[in-house]
């Protein structure tokens, strides 16, 4: 802050006085006249050093005018974003007539009202068909639009013919707007760095799209921090789970109290996978203290390869979506089929299914032209067979209601998968194909429709790269989360369960957006969420104990902790993967890589008191 001429001319006055006291500083006399003159002099340089320093400090700017500075660097602040999903449309008794599902019709929540999600693309149901499927969003930005599976079920204009609707999964990505600290966390990251062929200029890049809430950027190495005890015996092993390859140097290895271990006197460094540390000397910690090691690796996603001297490539990994129509007009060919083994083009463990499975070997891959794959039509009439998209409630292979289920979503799964040049389309099953030959068009409805944010993203990131580098835009890998709680409501709450629920969805939706890539979801922050949530009293993760009949040979087969489970997956679904301790079935830490982002895929909920919150 400033400083006026007045407190100057005191400060320089008091000085005198001890200096040289028979000096006569009053008003009027020259000495004076001097003091004032140098005085104001002082208090201008004071105020432009605050301004100035005020000016260029965006530590000291909140709000608008943090805006208003950032936007100087070309820099803005990411808005809210709005939830986006899928609902079905489904009708029963008569299915002779034609249905039509127009473009922004709206669907509520079932508990909240005012929550409201459009359709963003139109659909047809045809006769004989008893559902179709649309890609919808949320009406309002922000983490309200996350609807939890089965809660976006209320049509607000009847449609005739429609008989209910409902999202078979959680609408997600609806994100707050980004807050100051996080804006000046982000500004801090890329400004004055954001120089071609650096990591902070492709993260600048991704993250100027509009729709991109969340980038990473992974080149020819990473660096990784880790704390660890010393055991009892034998060599500390690191507890990285995601490296391609191990950089023998450089490695620093550090003692509690910051002194520094000498590489090949007090230890060994071996870069296995994981890599490990051998103790060499006398003086090295002892058991149970702790070691900070920091060392380079080169994550598995990362398409780089030293071994063989391949180290230009720089893969950038992009959450959000931006569903974009597209059509194709095809001529169905069965010559490309999926394989169990590992050295074919199409080996079944290279491609991925929409539901997280692989695809079935001698199935037929029908390649499509834009992708990633959002959506695709929900039938096809091709010949005169109707055939139709593979759901959990008629699996590939399946013939129900005069519809044959014979194809699903694949997207190759490697790490040049998940682009938009890299291989996505349908997986046919081998005993419902078309004739070869047979001509069919998909998207002529607006039911096939892409992600368009890697290829916007793309077309930016090629207009900075530096020549020799070989960018390469993907979109992120989802893991969907099922958290299965035990809670206690307080006194006053114990009457509206349902809206605290809904709040703890938001906010379990919430936190899991604001992770990030190579983040990992800890219990205690999961636990500490839900406790803010008014009207919780007490929470805990469900486990073995709280499920009759659970068996640590399967965990997946019992609704506990935390697990993954399939993005198109009802609540009640069965879990791909739990994240628990087996014996226990209690849940345990979950760590994600640089390709992959959490979601809030459903919350199973169990009431509990004070006299069962602790019952085994």
């Amino acid at each position: 802050m400033g400083v006026s001429r007045e407190d100057i001319v005191t400060q320089m006055r008091d000085a005198l006085m001890v200096s040289d006291p028979e000096l006569d500083t009053s008003i009027g006399t020259p000495l004076r006249k001097i003091l004032d003159a140098v005085g104001g002099s002082l208090a201008n340089a004071y105020v432009e050093n605050h301004l100035l320093s005020y000016a260029y400090d965006i530590d000291s700017k909140n709000d608008a005018d943090l805006d208003a500075f950032t936007r100087l660097f070309g820099i803005a602040r990411i808005p809210a974003r709005r939830a986006i999903g899928r609902v079905t449309f489904s009708r029963t008794g008569n299915l002779t007539a034609t249905v039509f599902i127009p473009v922004g019709t709206e669907i509520t929540s079932s508990l909240d009202s005012s929550i409201v999600v459009q359709a963003v693309t139109g659909a047809t149901m045809m006769p004989g068909t008893t559902s179709v499927t649309v890609a919808v969003q949320a009406v309002t930005a922000g983490p309200e639009g996350n609807l939890g599976a089965g809660m976006a079920s209320q049509i607000t204009s009847p449609i005739q013919g429609v008989n209910s609707v409902v999202n078979p999964s959680a609408l997600t990505g609806g994100t707050s707007r980004e807050t100051d600290s996080e804006l000046r966390e982000r500004w801090k990251k890329t400004v004055f760095r954001s120089l071609a062929g650096t990591e902070q200029m492709y993260l600048g890049v991704a993250l100027d799209d509009g729709d991109c809430y969340a980038a990473s950027v992974v080149g020819s190495s990473r660096t990784r921090s880790e704390i660890l005890q010393v055991p009892v015996s034998g060599n500390i092993v690191t507890q990285i789970t995601d490296a391609r390859y191990i950089y023998s140097s450089p490695v620093q290895v550090v003692k509690a109290d910051g002194t520094p271990l000498v590489k090949d006197y007090d230890y060994t460094w071996i870069p296995s996978n994981p890599p490990q540390i051998a103790k060499l000397s006398g003086s090295f910690p002892a058991a149970g203290e702790l070691l900070t090691v920091d060392y380079q690796y080169l994550p598995t996603v990362s398409r780089n390869d030293p071994a063989t001297g391949i180290t230009n490539r720089v893969d950038i990994f992009t959450g959000g979506t931006r569903a974009q129509a597209a059509q194709a007009s095809l001529v169905f060919r069965s010559a490309k089929k999926w394989q169990t083994v590992s050295t074919i083009d199409l080996y079944t463990g290279h491609w991925l299914r929409a539901d997280l499975t692989r695809p079935e070997a001698l199935n037929v891959f029908v390649p499509l032209p834009f992708g990633p794959i959002v959506t695709v039509p929900a039938s096809m009439t091709i010949g005169a067979t109707t055939y139709g998209l593979a759901t959990k409630t008629n699996p590939l292979g399946t013939v129900a209601n005069g519809i044959t289920y014979a194809y699903q979503i694949v997207h190759e799964d490697t790490v040049n998968g998940w682009t938009p040049m890299s291989r996505f389309g349908l997986e046919w099953h081998r005993t419902y194909l078309p004739a070869d030959g047979t001509s069919f068009a998909v998207g002529s409805a607006g039911d096939y429709t892409y992600n368009e944010v890697p290829a916007s993203v793309q077309d930016a990131v090629n207009r900075w790269r530096l020549v020799g580098i070989d960018a390469q835009v993907h979109q992120a890998k989802q893991r969907w989360l099922r958290f299965s709680l035990g809670v206690m409501y307080t006194a006053s709450s114990t009457g509206s369960a349902a809206s605290v629920q809904a709040a703890i969805r938001t906010a379990l939706s919430d936190y899991l957006n604001r992770m990030g890539f190579n983040s990992n979801v800890q219990v205690s922050d999961v636990l500490a969420v839900i406790h803010q949530v008014p009207g919780v009293d007490n929470c805990r993760l469900l486990h073995g104990g709280d499920v009759i009949g659970y068996s640590s040979a399967n965990p997946n087969a019992s609704v506990v902790g935390i697990q993954q489970i399939a993005p198109t997956g009802a609540p009640d679904s069965a879990a791909l993967v739990s994240y628990v301790e087996a014996a226990s079935g209690r849940a345990r830490d979950i760590y994600f890589r640089d390709d992959e982002l959490p979601v809030l895929g459903a919350v199973v909920f169990k009431t509990l008191a004070r006299n069962s919150f602790g019952v085994l």
